[in-house]
């Protein structure tokens, strides 16, 4: 029996030798799938010791940036490389390197999108741990999160600083323009009153705010959310209540906005969060739902679309969803059929009513 060295695998694994029918086309992209973590780390790694920012649009060589980055010369030039190969960076025979348009969105300074928070969340310890338990969501049907990391994924994040930090600066940078775009498709009357479950910061309300000069809001998120808000003057239109939203929302609203909060949980609790707005409202106030609606085939989806509904199975035991599994929902927790107000690439803006 001939044993074949790592050498002469890795030359069949190249160019598709020895493997039948297998197009050498199909086996390339199935190793380039199957190495996506590395590449996912290496995008990381050059955000973490700042090489997308400290390269100036002129460019520059490999070896000063690695004295001004305070990082081995070798390894950097070897990292860039890498990246290049994968379309990230140009980078020359003789160390030189220049920004290209995939590696300025990498930047934290860009005036357009930045993915450079997106790179490093994805990469950061207690996701990668996670994923790399996927398995066991598989088999189990519940989150990986809580059994690598020995806690869930929000009180884990309130007890790891630095991750937690990466996590607001991601969240922050997704989805530009996205709170305009709700609030623009949302008509809220004169005196009415927006009820913003789960609403953090306050951004969305205060968007909300400007464009229906006339409404009122109130954001509800728990007592460590609300207790972050920065001290400043704020609209007196606007107030915070503390509470969780498994126990009670708000009473008096007229419009109840759940934005990205359903796709964090499982049927059961997202069904639980959206009952407690049912006891809060009056029949005929609106429920608005901010979240991903997914096309039943998966041939009409974005790929993207398919890796997050994973990815809230894998951090919280939640989902995205299809409009088939919102109506469920929501026709079970009191309310009517949805509405899509407005559907975007990102996100949908979906309406029921109170019933």
């Amino acid at each position: 029996m001939t044993i074949q060295t790592s050498s002469k695998a890795e030359s069949a694994e190249r160019d598709g030798s020895g493997t039948g029918a297998a197009a050498a086309g199909d086996i390339r992209r199935m190793q380039e799938l199957i190495r996506g973590m590395a590449v996912t780390q290496m995008i990381a790694a050059a955000c973490e010791v700042g090489l997308p920012d400290a390269l100036d649009e002129d460019g520059s060589s490999l070896t000063s940036l690695s004295g001004h980055l305070k990082v081995h010369a070798g390894v950097l030039n070897r990292l860039a490389r890498a990246l290049s190969s994968h379309g990230i960076f140009e980078v020359d025979a003789d160390g030189g390197i220049r920004h290209n348009e995939a590696s300025r969105l990498l930047r934290t300074t860009t005036t357009g999108p930045s993915l450079h928070w997106a790179a490093r969340f994805w990469a950061m310890p207690g996701i990668w741990r996670s994923w790399g338990a996927l398995s066991r969501s598989v088999g189990t049907g519940g989150e990986a999160f809580a059994p690598v990391n020995g806690q869930d994924f929000f009180s884990y994040m309130n007890g790891s600083p630095e991750e937690e930090a990466l996590y607001q600066r991601y969240m922050a940078s997704g989805y530009p323009g996205r709170y305009a775009a709700i609030a623009d498709v949302l008509t809220v009357a004169p005196g009415e009153r927006v009820i913003d479950v789960g609403g953090g910061t306050g951004s969305l309300a205060r968007t909300i705010l400007e464009r229906n000069p006339g409404a009122q809001a109130v954001v509800y998120d728990q007592a460590s959310v609300i207790s972050a808000w920065p001290v400043a003057p704020g609209d007196e239109r606007l107030s915070t209540r503390a509470g969780s939203f498994f126990d009670a929302v708000p009473a008096g609203g007229d419009v109840y906005v759940l934005s990205w909060i359903l796709h964090d949980w499982p049927d059961e609790k997202a069904e639980s969060i959206l009952r407690n707005c049912r006891r809060a409202m009056e029949a005929g106030a609106r429920i608005v739902v901010v979240d991903r609606v997914l096309k039943e085939s998966p041939q009409e989806c974005d790929p993207l679309d398919l890796v997050l509904d994973l990815q809230m199975l894998v951090l919280h035991g939640g989902r995205e969803r299809t409009l088939d599994d919102f109506r469920r929902l929501l026709q079970a927790a009191g309310f009517s059929a949805p509405q899509v107000l407005s559907a975007r690439p990102e996100f949908s803006v979906v309406q029921a009513r109170a019933v």
